[in-house]
């Protein structure tokens, strides 16, 4: 039974390498490769890594053939509907340098829209696939074309079908999505605080109130009410800060292992890693996952590998992907 990963913003990955980036002058890349990437995309690279049956449905473009060939060369079972227009690509540009500090800037391109008869053919391939899923996966942006409440529309569908469903989504689309009671949210804290919490408290991910090594009596109190008003799991990250579980008015905060400065290359894809990572281990028999009441202690086991796949992600240069030493050791 595979897990289907849906990603509405496919494209290519850019990944290139330098030693120091100066602005302004000219610049000459040690190395550049090239992925199929996207949230989706990403989670269902690291689940079949780690033994999972999964694959991602996602929408073509001009430029499909050469997605997926990457796919093929690599074993990515990735499904793409026709559609028109050029698929995007992102640049990943990765400094290594130790003496200016290691960087990663990304330069996001616009997807292109997609075409209604896309979104009426993958609406349709995913309620044939249903059935014999193991649970879906909705992460990531919708491309221009997909109808507001597209993907509360393919929760619910999951819902009607018995399939658990994994959300990395923010913002409108969360709230639309939630309805359908999803087992798991996984976003990051400041996602989460810009969803429910408007401008309550400062900073993002990097910065201010939400940034801080300690979370903060307020903040606790902030996610344990929306929990409790909310029937799914919540598990906040936060960089290299602890992460927080709630559930049902109840938060747990669970420690990060410390990575140091020197052994992150490029975190892009580190995300979609941990969610892959959470989901491998919650689909395991010893995890007696309950998906309509996933207990913390469920998920708290579950972090061990979440967080060791999105730290072996950020060890790499390409996005999604797990250091060979990390798969002997599994």
């Amino acid at each position: 039974m595979p897990v289907i990963c849906i990603c509405l913003s496919p494209g290519f990955q850019r990944s290139v390498i330098i030693d120091s980036l100066i602005l302004g002058e000219v610049n000459r890349l040690t190395s550049v490769i090239v992925d199929a990437a996207g949230k989706g995309v990403n989670v269902c690279r690291v689940l079949q890594r780690l033994g999972v049956e999964a694959c991602c449905l996602a929408q073509g473009g001009s430029n499909a053939d050469e997605l997926m060939s990457l796919a093929r060369l690599e074993g990515l079972d990735l499904r793409l509907i026709p559609s028109s227009g050029p698929l995007r690509t992102c640049t990943s540009i990765v400094e290594t340098s130790m003496a200016t500090g290691r960087r990663v800037t990304e330069l996001v391109e616009p997807s292109s829209p997609v075409d209604e008869s896309c979104v009426d053919t993958l609406t349709q391939t995913v309620q044939a696939m249903l059935p014999s899923a193991s649970a879906l996966v909705l992460a990531g942006s919708m491309a221009p074309g997909y109808p507001a409440g597209y993907l509360a529309r393919l929760a619910s569908m999951a819902r009607e079908s018995g399939v658990p469903v994994l959300l990395d989504v923010q913002g409108s689309v969360l709230l639309d999505t939630l309805a359908a009671r999803p087992a798991v949210v996984k976003i990051n804290l400041a996602e989460f605080a810009a969803t429910f919490f408007a401008r309550r408290f400062s900073g993002g991910e990097h910065g201010g109130d939400l940034a801080e090594p300690l979370v903060s009596a307020e903040i606790i109190n902030a996610v344990a009410e929306v929990s409790r008003n909310q029937a799914t799991s919540f598990v906040l990250t936060r960089g290299a800060g602890s992460i927080l579980l709630a559930r049902d008015g109840e938060v747990r905060s669970i420690p990060v292992p410390a990575l140091a400065a020197e052994q992150i290359i490029n975190p892009i894809g580190s995300g979609d890693a941990f969610l892959a990572g959470l989901l491998a281990h919650l689909l395991t028999p010893c995890s007696n996952a309950d998906w309509d009441n996933i207990p913390l202690e469920a998920l708290e086991k579950a972090i061990g590998l979440a967080t060791a796949c999105a730290q072996s992600n950020a060890r790499t240069v390409r996005p999604g992907l797990l250091e060979a030493s990390f798969m002997a050791s599994l």
